[in-house]
């Protein structure tokens, strides 16, 4: 079995970016860097892993790996030394230069971003893409084509920007980078121009909640949870199976029917404390944040249509936009959030 058919599996919904990776394959033809984009949780990773497999191949088959080839076997164990990633969710980060310059490169490989536990989206940090693009540069240990991922340019420190650049317009002529973003239109031209595009779409909300009732089967989530969070999702099953694991289903939800409806300070403090209910992590606790406003404006729209009427939806889109934008500031979230509430007293109470 190829390494990548559990892979092919998962990425479903993605036909089309499927058949422009294989057709670049079939021609032999393959580009120096691609730029896989779309909604994070869509299976852009997953389509450059199985692209990666195909191009590292001695003998792909109809655009896919072989299985059975000496790379085909290292790919599938994750210690494959000419794929190398680094992602704004698993890293690898370093404490300061030294320590990224005695980095090793197995802690670039696929069996690393694989075993470290995935966590909100931060920072790309410049030390750790350069140290990445060093190793890239050294010939192929096994003698053939050398891939790097990097996941993805959006969360990229601004210095790392140039850097990449750099390796883009100097890259070894065996050599392809798969860069992924959000869109084209947060991708500087400068990269963008020397990048093959490959669109990801938005997942249709039947396979969403395939693969979240897939990952969630050793904690089944009754009917109304899952729906909530395919919703909230919006065609991402990444998103909507890492909610499952924040319990937005359960204390985001309780948080957001508090603040459209009674709004009462004990409510408030009960919000609050969930923002960090088994962590101390600031990144954490602003994706709760996020979501909580998620489920507020979801359900606040929920309210409109039942109602015939957009007034309260209207009323509150300000505090909601506010909130949202506090998220991704340099404020502790429980005092957005706290914000939040004493703004909501402002806005008219919704049945939620």
């Amino acid at each position: 079995m190829p390494p990548d058919a559990a892979a092919l599996r998962e990425l479903r919904g993605q036909d089309a970016a499927l058949r422009v990776l294989r057709a670049a394959l079939a021609s032999s033809r393959v580009a120096g860097a691609y730029l896989l984009h779309g909604p994070s949780g869509v299976g852009r990773a997953t389509g450059a892993e199985v692209f990666a497999a195909a191009l590292l191949c001695a003998s792909p088959r109809d655009g896919t790996a072989c299985g059975a080839c000496r790379a085909c076997r290292a790919f599938a164990a994750g210690t494959h030394p000419d794929f190398l990633s680094v992602s704004s969710e698993t890293g690898p980060a370093f404490k300061d230069d030294a320590e990224a310059d005695r980095s090793r490169l197995d802690q670039f490989t696929r069996a690393a971003r694989r075993a470290a536990k995935p966590g909100p989206r931060r920072t790309i940090q410049v030390r750790a893409l350069r140290r990445m693009l060093e190793l890239v540069s050294l010939a192929p240990a096994y003698g053939g084509r050398k891939v790097a991922l990097v996941d993805s340019a959006d969360e990229i420190e601004e210095a790392g920007v140039a850097a990449l650049l750099k390796s883009l317009e100097e890259a070894p002529r065996d050599t392809t980078f798969l860069v992924l973003s959000g869109s084209p239109e947060s991708v500087p031209d400068t990269i963008l121009s020397r990048c093959q595009r490959v669109r990801f779409r938005p997942l249709a909300p039947a396979i969403v909640e395939s693969i979240l009732r897939a990952a969630t089967a050793d904690a089944p989530l009754d009917d109304a949870s899952r729906a909530l969070l395919v919703r909230l999702a919006q065609g991402s099953a990444g998103r909507a199976i890492r909610a499952a694991d924040l319990g937005v289903h359960e204390g985001g939800a309780a948080a957001a029917r508090a603040l459209l409806g009674e709004r009462s300070a004990e409510q408030c403090d009960r919000a609050c404390a969930w923002l960090f209910d088994g962590t101390r992590d600031l990144a954490v606790a602003r994706e709760r944040l996020r979501e909580i406003v998620a489920c507020a404006l979801l359900l606040a729209r929920d309210d409109a249509s039942a109602r015939g009427s957009g007034d309260g939806l209207d009323a509150w889109v300000a505090p909601l936009r506010t909130a949202l934008e506090g998220a991704g500031a340099n404020v502790s979230p429980d005092l957005v959030l706290r914000a939040l509430w004493a703004r909501g007293s402002r806005a008219p109470s919704l049945s939620g």
